[in-house]
C-alpha cells in the first residue's frame, strides 16, 4: 500500500503560495482563489476526515486524487479521481474521506471560507 504523500508533493508551488483558508475541521488544508462572486479552494483532506451534516451555498468541484463520499438524503455517492460533484444550495449533506484526497472546490459565496494568510 502506498503511504500518504506529504502536502508539498500534492500541489504545485504556485497553488501552495495562495492564501490559506480556515476550515473548522482538523486534517484539512485549503488554498484560495476568489473574486467578488465565487471562491475556488484547492483542498487536501487527510485520510479519515469527515464533516457532519451541514448545508450552505451551491458547491461544485472536481476530485483530483483520492476519494470522497457525499451523503445526501440517505444516499451515499462515491467520487474518485476525475469525478465532478455538485451539492445544491441549502441541501443538508455530510462528507467523508477514506483516503488522502485532493480536490478543487468552487462555491457561489466569495467568503464561504475565511482567508487566513
Amino acid at each position: 500500500m502506498e503511504s500518504a504523500r506529504t502536502i508539498d508533493n500534492l500541489l504545485p508551488p504556485e497553488i501552495m503560495a495562495l492564501p490559506k483558508v480556515e476550515v473548522p475541521v482538523d486534517g484539512v488544508t485549503g488554498y484560495c482563489l476568489k473574486d467578488d462572486r465565487k471562491q475556488v479552494v484547492f483542498f487536501v483532506f487527510e485520510e479519515g476526515v469527515s464533516f457532519p451534516d451541514h448545508s450552505h451555498c451551491d458547491q461544485q468541484g472536481l476530485v483530483i486524487s483520492g476519494e470522497m463520499v457525499i451523503h445526501i438524503d440517505g444516499q451515499s455517492n462515491l467520487y474518485q479521481a476525475g469525478d465532478q460533484y455538485r451539492v445544491p444550495e441549502g441541501v443538508k449533506h455530510r462528507t467523508s474521506f477514506t483516503q488522502q484526497t485532493v480536490l478543487i472546490d468552487m462555491s457561489d459565496a466569495p467568503d464561504r471560507y475565511r482567508v487566513v494568510g
